[in-house]
């Protein structure tokens, strides 16, 4: 790639990384924005950014101050938002739902809100004016620059003037009420201002009383009601502090205490039931809070809502002024020397007659009982002690103690509006032109029931009886007073003769019916009060039955009375059982059929062979029974030929296992007795493997070994055991050592042969990847097999460095004619051979070093032996 195209490709990664930066940068906030907007946004149109919370009102910012700031830019409709506000003094806390401080100026957090909020703590005094930038963005959310509305706005706020201390102020002092009394209470109302904002505290309240300062009450604002009375003179002082300083005090001029109203209460007119022959009395208490007493108090009487003015004053009336019907109601308006009080009123009464009440008697026809289809009828009588001829008569018909205000003053009900079981009462009264009588109230009429009448009537199930069905009564019934059916009996009709082993029964079970037997059915309908007419079936004649379909087991014979499960290793058994209802003899015919195809050679047998039977057939059989009139059932049976699971077993090579051994599994010895094994799946300390045969590496201690077995229709067996491994037999005490260009091993063991591996990797394994072992991820090393060094029976070897690096050894034992090949730190060690090769000869005068010299006499050896063979073959030639 030439230098240009990587500068070009460079400059487009710069602009892709730029164009990331910038979107998050909107969505989360940004900032230096306030003054100039977000102009990389259109503007669809103005948008007037707004902010509250500043003091601008109160002349200024208090330095120190804390003010709690709201700001957005107009209707909060829904959509993205975002903004960017500074303030060139102060700090920011407090701040709101996806509001963020960075770098000194508040910017949204996230797009989701359209109005802010946050606290400004006011800068120090003396910093003088502060001002505020604010930038807000509207979004309309379509991911895009476009159509979006954003504005601007800036504010000024100056500093507190005198924050050094100004005097509180108290303005509009006033006594409340402006006019008191002692019923009203005494009290000053006032306003409190402070420049500087301080609030309100120790401010001082006195007051004066005819003059004489009253200590006990300063600084209340309330008098209480028991320093005041009518007459007095009351003057109260205020001075306003802010606890700094005390304000100017203001003193208002002297009110007087009014004279207080007097009450008239708990009027009462007697007697509260008058009648035209009774005088009337008022009575009521006087109440005057200053201890006035009664003067002047003005009463009045109203008659039927008019003033008797020939009765002012007067709290008694002659029964001359009353009459029957007159409605009375007496007003007093207390007066104590010097003002009238409010005018209380009395309660309206009615005078009453002394006339005698007429009395009224009644009873209903028909008397006590009566059903639907009669009307019923009142009857009232009348008598007055007076002798007053009757006005009126009021009648009530109440149907289960409810009134029925249709029948109203009518002294009949039709028939239609009557129903079995209601109870009627009739209540009526007469009047003799001055006074109703009292309510009387007749006798209970209730209506009665009527007897219900059956319409139709069927014994099912039609067409011809057998013995096999049930005999079923149905029918209809009708009663006029809407009753549902209930408590009706049922006689059932054998060859004529009533039998009433069946009364009631609906259903009458098959098992009670004998061919040629004729039956009919009788219902006396009934209304659980009643009984009706009744109706009664035609005789019908019961007929032959077939037998009954026959119960089928179907199974393997397996030499008891009990059929097992089918497999192809039994014969497969047809067991059938039927009973005709006319107990009659029943004949079996059997019909079998394999996977949905009839065979016919096996018609009329209940057993197929065990010859003929695989796992996984399907066989059916439809057993038929019939009696001897020919009439037949049938039924049939289906079963799937079971597959025998197969037998895990398994052997180990070496028979008796030696720890750190590469071992054999062999699950050749599991059997299958209707088939044949044809999968073998291995768990070995939890590691899955497949395979009839297995090589596996196991150490000492407790191994779990599963072989699950599957045969050729997908049954499964598993055998699971524990191998137990003593210690595996390994060499200790191992070191290594380098002598020039010599690597010396050394252990201590106990086996007769060693075997001796070299790497120049760390040892992992002796015989590269095991079976047990996981398969590395990609990238990881992979183990291979050691390269073999040496064999020796003693417990010392050597060998000359092959290679001037660090060496790595394992050594393994043997037993029993098998390599102990398991690696573990007893076993391996390493040495650095890179001083080895300080003993190679690298004089060019040919100087002899350490690896040179065994060289040298291994050529010296070489053509020693080499002329000893060129002498012995002269000798020979010459011979």
């Amino acid at each position: 790639m030439g230098r240009s195209h990587r500068l070009a490709v460079l400059l487009v990664l710069l602009f892709l990384v730029s164009l990331s930066q910038s979107a998050y940068s909107q969505s989360t906030g940004m900032t230096g924005k306030s003054v100039t907007g977000c102009t990389c946004h259109s503007n669809s149109g103005s948008l007037s950014p707004s902010m509250s919370g500043l003091p601008f009102g109160a002349g200024g910012y208090t330095p120190g101050a804390t003010y709690s700031l709201q700001w957005d830019g107009g209707p909060h409709v829904s959509g993205d938002g975002g903004f960017n506000l500074d303030a060139s003094a102060g700090s920011w806390t407090s701040l709101g739902l996806n509001v963020k401080l960075q770098s000194g100026e508040l910017t949204h957090s996230s797009d989701a809100s359209r109005s802010w909020s946050a606290d400004w703590i006011a800068p120090a005094a003396g910093t003088g004016d502060v001002d505020f930038t604010l930038a807000v963005l509207y979004a309309n959310g379509n991911g895009q620059n476009s159509g979006d509305t954003w504005g601007t706005g800036a504010w000024t706020l100056s500093e507190a003037s005198g924050s050094g201390g100004t005097a509180p102020v108290a303005s509009n002092v006033s006594y409340v009420p402006t006019s008191p009394t002692k019923g009203t209470g005494l009290g000053v109302s006032y306003d409190y201002h402070d420049a500087d904002g301080d609030s309100e505290q120790g401010t001082q309240i006195k007051w004066w009383r005819d003059g004489l300062r009253i200590t006990s009450i300063d600084d209340l604002s309330d008098v209480p009601n028991s320093w005041i009375g009518r007459g007095q003179q009351w003057q109260v002082e205020v001075t306003p502090s802010d606890v700094n300083e005390d304000g100017e005090p203001v003193m208002l001029d002297p009110v007087t205490i009014g004279n207080t109203l007097p009450v008239a209460r708990d009027l009462e007119l007697t007697p509260t039931d008058p009648l035209d022959n009774d005088d009337l009395n008022l009575d009521y208490e006087y109440f005057d809070l200053d201890g006035n007493t009664q003067q002047n108090t003005l009463i009045q009487w109203h008659l039927d809502g008019a003033t008797i003015p020939d009765l002012d004053g007067e709290t008694l009336v002659s029964s001359l002024w009353t009459r029957s019907g007159d409605e009375w109601q007496a007003s007093v308006k207390p007066h104590d020397g010097t003002d009238f009080g409010d005018v209380v009123w009395t309660a309206v009464i009615v005078i009453g007659s002394s006339n005698l009440q007429p009395s009224a008697t009644a009873y209903v026809s028909p008397p006590g009982n009566a059903v639907t289809t009669d009307a019923l009828q009142v009857v009232v009588g009348y008598s007055d002690p007076d002798g007053d001829p009757k006005q009126a008569t009021e009648i009530r018909w109440l149907r289960d103690g409810i009134q029925i205000s249709a029948y109203n003053d009518l002294n009949w009900v039709p028939p239609e509006a009557t129903s079995k079981g209601e109870s009627w009462v009739a209540e009526a009264r007469v009047y003799d032109g001055l006074i109703w009588s009292e309510w009387v109230t007749t006798s209970e009429v209730v209506i009665q029931n009527s007897p219900p009448v059956v319409t139709s009537i069927s014994m099912l199930p039609e067409g011809d009886l057998i013995t096999t069905m049930n005999l079923t009564v149905v029918w209809e019934q009708s009663d006029i007073d809407g009753d549902s059916e209930s408590n009706s009996e049922i006689r059932w009709w054998v060859n004529g003769e009533w039998v009433r082993d069946y009364d009631d029964m609906v259903i009458v079970p098959a098992s009670e019916t004998v061919r040629d037997q004729h039956w009919s059915v009788q219902v006396i309908p009934g209304d659980g009060e009643g009984l009706g007419s009744s109706m009664k079936t035609n005789a019908r004649v019961i007929q032959n039955a077939p037998p009954s379909p026959p119960e089928v087991s179907l199974g393997g014979d397996f030499g008891g009375s009990e059929l097992g499960v089918p497999d192809s290793i039994h014969d497969l058994v047809a067991q059938a059982t039927s009973n005709d209802p006319d107990e009659e003899t029943v004949l079996f015919d059997y019909q079998w059929s394999r996977n949905d195809f009839h065979v016919p050679d096996l018609d009329s047998q209940p057993v197929v062979p065990s010859s003929r039977l695989e796992p996984g057939q399907t066989w059916s059989v439809t057993v038929i029974a019939r009696d001897p009139w020919g009439l037949t059932s049938s039924a049939s049976q289906e079963v799937t030929i079971a597959n025998l699971p197969p037998s895990a077993a398994w052997s180990t090579s070496p028979e008796i296992l030696i720890p750190g051994t590469l071992s054999s599994f062999d699950g050749s010895a599991s059997t299958d007795s209707d088939g044949e094994v044809v999968t073998w799946f291995w768990t070995v300390n939890g590691v899955s493997l497949s395979g009839q045969v297995i090589d596996v590496l196991l150490p000492g201690g407790v191994h779990t070994v599963a072989l699950t077995v599957i045969d050729d229709m997908g049954d499964s067996d598993t055998l699971e055991e524990e191998v137990v491994l003593g210690s595996a037999n390994s060499v200790s005490e191992l070191s290594a050592s380098l002598d020039g260009s010599t690597v010396s091993l050394s252990w201590a063991g106990s086996s007769p042969e060693y075997r001796v591996y070299r790497s120049t990797s760390p040892i992992t394994t002796v015989v590269g990847l095991t079976a047990l072992d996981s398969v590395p991820a990609w990238g990881d090393p992979v183990p291979l097999d050691m390269e073999p060094a040496g064999v020796t029976a003693e417990t010392s070897w050597s060998e000359t460095a092959p290679v001037a690096t660090t060496l790595y050894y394992a050594v393994t034992t043997v037993v029993d004619g098998h390599e102990v090949v398991w690696v573990s730190g007893a076993n391996m060690v390493s040495v650095d051979a890179t001083a080895a090769a300080e003993s190679i000869d690298t004089d060019p005068t040919g100087s002899p070093k350490l690896l040179a010299l065994p060289i040298a006499a291994l050529l010296l050896l070489l053509g020693a032996a080499a002329i000893g063979i060129t002498l012995a073959e002269s000798r020979r030639r010459s011979d």
